[in-house]
């Protein structure tokens, strides 16, 4: 038994390390060339003047894809991905690089806390960013949270482990051992969720927004319509005929044991740590 943990534990590790550095590469590198080609080379020749502006801004494994996709089911809407996923040494031009180049009325992207608050490092006053986004360029902000931050962490930690983080209904994807989860490497990433929270809040206190909870507006099919609504009322838009749909689906196990083959060690480290009340939590995964 100890000598299968620790295969899987090396396993983990191995993995975990693939993902993060390719992460750490395409985040941290890979941006500046991207971003010269999209400027000089990739240069919209009919700029466009979207009428509308919006921002989904969120935090990693938020259902933010699935936000996306629902938006992008309106034949007006063009929402993008994370335009400022990797660092670049101009993100204002890049942004306005996008707008120009979508070939709809209402234009919108995605951005992620960690990508405001660690990896656009030439962004010294991330409020006065959003702020200008807001107030001077008339973007307006969905701001999408979700409150199961064990879920949510294990999610993170699951997409590096794979090394894909989005999964469809034509994809095909191969199954993935359990493996032994690093407990270190879980308290991190529930302190960098933590963390991100509360960045999130204190950007948010100061301008208006439209809040959305993944529980409870983007869990289940049900909430997509209603949900769909109240982001057309809040942005002024027209809702589409044909009802919203994806073909996104979920790959991270809902069953803890389906994910790791150590739960228990996992929930035994977090006692006497500031995370020890997600003990029962993880008991009833």
């Amino acid at each position: 038994m100890i000598d299968k943990l620790t295969e899987e534990a090396r396993r983990f590790k191995r993995n975990y390390r693939k993902g993060t550095l390719r992460y750490n590469i395409m985040a941290y590198y890979a941006g500046y060339p991207i971003e010269l080609w999209n400027r000089w080379f990739k240069a919209a020749k009919v700029k466009n003047e979207p009428q509308l502006k919006f921002i989904i801004f969120t935090s990693g494994r938020s259902g933010s894809t699935l936000l996306v996709d629902l938006l992008n089911s309106n034949p007006n809407v063009q929402c993008d991905s994370e335009i400022l996923k990797r660092r670049v040494a101009f993100p204002n031009a890049l942004v306005r690089h996008f707008e120009q180049k979508s070939k709809k009325s209402i234009y919108g992207w995605k951005l992620l806390s960690y990508q405001l608050l660690n990896v656009q490092t030439g962004i010294k006053d991330k409020s006065a960013f959003i702020y200008q986004l807001v107030k001077e360029e008339n973007y307006k902000i969905l701001y999408l949270k979700r409150n199961d931050k064990v879920k949510q962490a294990l999610s993170i930690i699951y997409a590096f482990y794979r090394g894909t983080w989005h999964s469809d209904e034509s994809g095909h994807q191969n199954a993935v051992q359990p493996f032994a989860l690093d407990p270190k490497v879980f308290y991190h990433f529930l302190k960098e969720v933590d963390i991100l929270d509360k960045f999130e809040e204190e950007l948010m206190a100061t301008v208006p927004h439209l809040f959305i909870s993944y529980e409870e507006d983007l869990s289940d099919p049900a909430f997509y319509g209603p949900t769909i609504k109240c982001i057309s009322d809040f942005l002024g838009i027209d809702i589409p005929a044909k009802p919203p749909s994806t073909d996104l689906k979920k790959v991270t196990p809902t069953k803890l044991t389906s994910m790791i083959t150590n739960k228990q060690q996992v929930i035994d480290y977090l006692a006497g740590t500031p995370y020890e009340d997600y003990m029962p939590v993880l008991e009833k995964m």
